[in-house]
């Protein structure tokens, strides 16, 4: 989502030690166990799902030959690893929270005025751990946004968050296996989940992506002075395809 700075209602920054301890010996548990050091790196957090999703993006290695597929599109991306996204986050002093979106249909956004990064509370005290990784990937890419440091956006920038997120959904499912397919979760489904499959598309075209780019993003700039674009945001903004977009 653009960095956009809707008015908020009051939110508590939860500056409430964090603790959460596990007692299941499942892998998958004990993966989750592995948690950041919170009580050092981020006291204010509060909230298991928010903790989950930043430790498991802390985790998060990104495959080189995604990044070079993604640099085929002329996408560029601000983070080359979770790790890299959550070191940002920790030395910006980000809060991560839960709220009303300003749109509806928003999954998480960022505020540049509060730097303040907005997890739709649709998805509060959500234990469905798929979610928890979804939210990750949204917090991945609204830490994009805030790297930029100036409010604004465009169709390239969003496209650029969005391939980003494409690469960290695919090396969660090389971690864990198929644990989106079950979700009904929009931020799955009509989120991080789709954007994998765009991204990845064999149409060489990629007429499908460029139609999604175009009919949430085609309103913006096709590109900005941090992201100057390529042919998939020309195209998106032009309403028109090249033959080829891959080299």
């Amino acid at each position: 989502m653009s960095p956009i700075s809707p008015v908020f209602t009051n939110i508590s920054s939860g500056i409430e030690k964090y603790k959460w301890k596990t007692l299941m010996t499942d892998p998958v548990e004990q993966r989750r166990a592995q948690s950041i050091d919170v009580l050092h790196d981020m006291p204010w957090i509060n909230d298991k799902a928010i903790a989950t999703a930043l430790t498991e993006l802390k985790q998060l290695d990104f495959a080189p030959e995604d990044l070079r597929y993604l640099k085929s599109m002329g996408v560029e991306i601000p983070f080359n690893s979770g790790k890299e996204a959550v070191d940002f986050i920790e030395k910006e002093n980000i809060r991560i929270l839960f709220d009303k979106p300003a749109e509806q249909g928003v999954h998480a956004q960022y505020d540049f005025y509060k730097n303040i990064i907005t997890i739709n509370n649709a998805y509060k005290n959500t234990d469905d751990f798929a979610v928890m990784l979804a939210i990750g990937e949204a917090v991945l890419h609204e830490a994009g946004h805030a790297k930029d440091k100036d409010g604004y956006s465009s169709i390239q920038e969003e496209l650029s968050f969005l391939g980003m997120n494409a690469v960290a959904h695919r090396a969660f499912l090389k971690k864990y296996g198929d644990i989106f397919s079950d979700s009904s979760a929009p931020i799955i489904q009509d989120g991080v989940s789709l954007y994998a499959k765009l991204f990845f598309d064999p149409d060489p075209e990629k007429k499908a992506l460029i139609q999604r780019i175009r009919d949430k993003y085609g309103d913006l700039p096709s590109g900005d002075r941090l992201h100057p674009p390529g042919i998939i945001a020309r195209n998106a903004k032009k309403n028109k395809y090249t033959n080829s977009l891959l080299v």
